[in-house]
């Protein structure tokens, strides 16, 4: 749900991704411009300028996480029952129709290529995942879910590379978006009891690199920026203290790895307390 000078072998980038431009504003990172001119979404709805860590983002935040938190815990007492699978499969259903929601808040713009809104940031793929590992229950799925989910959404939602706050779509759809992402992944811990396995981060790393090395020609064939590694974001973001393209994709890949550790600590510690003295 993200939203824009080729990587030395296409570096991942999980936490640019992280602090992408919902697309809602993607013709802005596409083309590497500044934020300062009015943005389209501004005169299509009457909005306040999007303030980080002003009243708006905090109470968005506040929303985010707390559904995030009460959903789960919710639906927590209903596990293995027939009505839990029926949650599940409503939640998945809804984050593909958010997919929709999103693509039609994009083009209904009129300055947004359909090349720029397709579902390759990783954000849209956690929407994309989320039906099928909630359903199959396979690990290795819930684990991707559990570190995208909640590691790919974390600085986004920090920063998020907005113009307009509410009650413009672009906001809504942002916030909702990564709402529907952590509280996915925060399903799958709390109702389904995901553990991530020992080596689960260094999984999820190297399948993420694999992503982007595979998103690489999509970018260079349409001109795009998906992931953000052809060039940074034209909003601020944690990018802006790594470097300039390419370098900044290097020590980028060291950050997203330490997110991962970070998002597998609790269990580590866990798994930890619960050995055997």
């Amino acid at each position: 749900m993200q939203h824009s000078n080729p990587p030395m072998g296409v570096k991942l980038a999980f936490v640019a991704q992280a602090s992408e431009n919902p697309r809602g504003d993607r013709a802005e990172a596409r083309n590497g411009k500044a934020a300062g001119r009015t943005p389209p979404d501004a005169r299509v709805v009457v909005a306040s300028e999007f303030v980080t860590f002003g009243a708006q983002h905090f109470a968005a935040l506040g929303v985010v996480f707390g559904s995030a938190v009460v959903v789960p815990v919710a639906v927590r007492r209903l596990a293995g029952d027939r009505a839990e699978i029926a949650v599940r499969a409503a939640v998945g259903a809804g984050c593909l129709a958010f997919l929709v929601f999103e693509l039609f808040v994009l083009l209904r713009r009129g300055d947004v290529a359909l090349r720029d809104a397709l579902p390759l940031h990783l954000c849209d793929l956690v929407l994309l995942l989320a039906p099928v590992a909630l359903l199959t229950r396979r690990q290795l799925l819930l684990e991707l879910l559990y570190y995208w989910g909640v590691g790919g959404s974390l600085q986004a939602l920090l920063t998020p590379a907005l113009f307009s706050g509410f009650p413009a779509l672009v906001c809504v759809a942002f916030f909702a978006g990564h709402a529907l992402s952590v509280t996915c992944a925060l399903y799958a811990v709390v109702v389904l009891g995901l553990r991530p396995r020992r080596w689960s981060p260094l999984w999820a790393w190297l399948i993420t690199n694999a992503y982007a090395a595979a998103v690489f020609p999509v970018n260079v064939l349409l001109d795009t920026n998906y992931l953000y590694i052809m060039r940074k974001p034209a909003t601020p973001s944690l990018l802006d203290i790594l470097g300039p393209w390419p370098w900044y994709l290097l020590p980028l890949d060291a950050v997203a790895l330490g997110v991962l550790l970070l998002c597998y600590a609790p269990f580590a510690l866990l798994r930890r307390a619960g050995e055997p003295k």
